[in-house]
């Protein structure tokens, strides 16, 4: 029930943020929308989510933890494109998951594609890694562990029982 109401509150804000309207009506309208949405599409893959009040925090630490190095990786891309010298080495790497489940594998993979300057290419059929695209690879070691350290360890707090 709770993942529910949170789920219908955050469909209600993206509502409000995608009309531009911050009032009452355009936020009841969103969370009617969202109801909706959810009755058509989601009933049955929230049932599989098992959050609750614990996994709050974990959620909100993996929302900031996902807009600060949103916020770096487009200041790094920013410099990188704008720099005199395109001093890039792109690449693919493949990196290793831990995490399970269609909707958490998906969650990981589209944070890692949110994020400027990396893409993930795909996932392997067995849910053990994904393939990212990075747009400079110093170190690839560095990368995975970046990966692996920030986004993952975070939703793994999220989804534990």
């Amino acid at each position: 029930m709770l993942v529910k109401v949170m789920l219908y509150l955050v469909l209600a804000l993206v509502w409000v943020g995608l009309t531009g309207e911050v009032t009452l009506p355009a936020f009841v309208t969103g969370i009617i929308i969202g109801i909706i949405i959810m009755k058509i599409y989601g009933e049955r893959s929230l049932r599989s989510l098992q959050i609750n009040v614990r996994h709050i925090w974990p959620l909100i630490q993996l929302f900031f933890i996902f807009a600060y190095e949103l916020l770096v990786a487009n200041l790094t891309v920013l410099v990188k494109v704008f720099s005199p010298k395109l001093n890039i080495k792109p690449g693919i790497i493949k990196v290793p998951i831990d995490i399970e489940g269609p909707f958490w594998i998906t969650t990981l993979a589209n944070m890692v594609t949110l994020t400027p300057g990396t893409l993930t290419v795909e996932v392997s059929a067995d849910n053990k890694f994904f393939y990212v695209h990075c747009l400079n690879i110093d170190n690839e070691a560095s990368v995975i562990s970046s990966i692996k350290d920030t986004f993952e360890k975070k939703i793994l707090e999220v989804y534990k029982p």
